[in-house]
């Protein structure tokens, strides 16, 4: 079963909930709080006949050091680069948390 996902939409609710921190909460720089966190391979992530055996090693601040050079280069924003984005979106939602 798959989702069908329109990036039109997702790219207004994901502004929206980027507004809400900026503008509500008032919070424009958000200082993340932890840098390692755990991540399951691709291979396992989806197959749920099995739990997964092997767990990868990020860091929040080499995805942000991914993302941020797309700033000065636009030839960098390819949609691999949203793996980098993940953990970056859900470490700051359970940070702030609202």
């Amino acid at each position: 079963m798959g989702v069908e996902i329109n990036i039109a939409e997702l790219r207004l609710v994901v502004n929206r909930i980027l507004d809400h921190i900026e503008h509500d909460l008032g919070q424009a720089h958000v200082k993340l709080d932890q840098d390692d966190y755990w991540d399951v391979s691709n291979e396992e992530r989806y197959d749920f006949t099995k739990s997964p055996k092997s767990f990868e090693h990020g860091q929040l601040h080499d995805d942000w050091d991914f993302l941020s050079s797309i700033l000065n280069d636009k030839d960098q924003a390819v949609s691999l680069m949203l793996i980098h984005a993940a953990p970056l979106l859900r470490r700051i939602a359970e940070q702030i948390g609202q």
